[in-house]
């Protein structure tokens, strides 16, 4: 087993399954797709969280999805994945 993915990096006609997988297949498509389409001086930030100021106070806010490959996996618990996702996007 390999954590490399079998795909190579360069031009797809469509999205496959590694776009979602947070490496450089995912930045190819945001650089190239979604940040001149959506290009504004908070997207361009980078960050995976907004900070809101409410009430005086700031909110961290962060939406988070996930890629698992194999989809099932034995011992496997996707509400751990998920919450260390979440926390790695606020941090």
């Amino acid at each position: 087993m390999t954590n490399a993915c079998p795909l190579p990096f360069g031009q797809y006609p469509h999205a496959v399954m590694a776009h979602g997988g947070g490496g450089r297949l995912m930045q190819q498509l945001l650089d190239q797709l979604v940040r001149p389409a959506l290009a504004n001086p908070w997207l361009d930030q980078r960050h995976d969280s907004a900070v809101l100021n409410c009430g005086g106070a700031r909110l961290a806010f962060t939406t988070d999805a996930y890629v698992v490959s194999p989809l099932f996996f034995p011992g496997g618990d996707i509400g751990k994945l998920a919450a260390c996702g979440t926390l790695n996007d606020l941090a």
